[in-house]
């Protein structure tokens, strides 16, 4: 495990600079802990809309280092806990039963009867 601070938040992972080295990484968002997150660009923040975790500019993290290419210098971490040092919860998938934001929908059908 390496420790590290969060230092930039997107719609598609985290940035992580790590203490020791200072070597930049990506973790990706499909690597995070299993929910649905939202990007919060005001609060520089990853928002878990199922279980509430969040991720926040500066947050102190523990990571793994999953790829590193020396070609292009690009580094790939995994979270390995979240912002107090603890290992993460893993909960296996459950469906999600709270009702869906209203998007646009079709216009309902008109209904006709049949004429006898």
């Amino acid at each position: 495990f390496f420790p590290g601070r969060v230092n930039g938040v997107t719609r598609f992972g985290l940035f992580v600079t790590l203490s020791d080295s200072g070597a930049d990484g990506l973790v990706p968002i499909g690597t995070l802990p299993e929910d649905f997150y939202e990007h919060d660009a005001r609060q520089h923040a990853l928002i878990g809309r199922r279980w509430g975790r969040e991720y926040h500019l500066g947050a102190k993290v523990r990571v793994t280092l999953i790829e590193a290419d020396p070609l292009t210098g690009s580094t790939i971490l995994q979270l390995a806990g979240d912002t107090d040092g603890t290992t993460v919860p893993w909960r296996k998938s459950e469906p999600d039963r709270r009702r869906k934001p209203a998007g646009r929908r079709p216009p309902p059908r008109k209904r006709t009867r049949k004429k006898r």
